[in-house]
């Protein structure tokens, strides 16, 4: 995998580059990245904050997620492409849509959160390391 990986929007309003391997891929199936996406599930790749440059303007939409915690979603208010979106509890880290890289392929699921909420028709991966909900928290 390159060090810099670059991605967008659909109308390519909004540009990003990350200069940094990314921490982590994750799939996820709950409720609000099946809506946010209009699929049964989101990928996410995770970079450190001082890696991620954003160009061109973004709408910001904040929600509490199950955990309490507010999540900061961008999107561009052109075409309404989900981007990216940062959260409390995982300060310094920004979380991109893995399917607004430019090559989705440069990056690889490593585990999926939860799975117990998977939608019958959105097949979960059983290869990868599974969690029924979010990731336990670290110690």
């Amino acid at each position: 995998m390159t060090n810099r990986l670059t991605g967008g929007c659909l109308c390519e309003a909004v540009r990003y580059v990350c200069s940094a391997p990314p921490v982590r891929t994750v799939h996820c199936y709950c409720k609000d990245c099946r809506k946010i996406g209009g699929t049964g599930h989101a990928t996410h790749t995770v970079f450190p904050e001082e890696a991620f440059e954003v160009s061109g303007r973004v709408t910001e939409f904040v929600k509490n997620a199950d955990s309490g915690n507010s999540i900061e979603r961008r999107f561009c208010p052109q075409c309404g492409s989900a981007i990216f979106h940062t959260r409390e509890g995982l300060e310094g880290f920004v979380v991109v849509r893995a399917s607004s890289l430019d090559d989705p392929e440069s990056v690889r699921p490593e585990l999926a959160v939860f799975v117990s909420r998977a939608v019958s028709w959105d097949h979960v991966d059983r290869g990868l390391v599974c969690h029924e909900e979010m990731l336990p928290p670290s110690k």
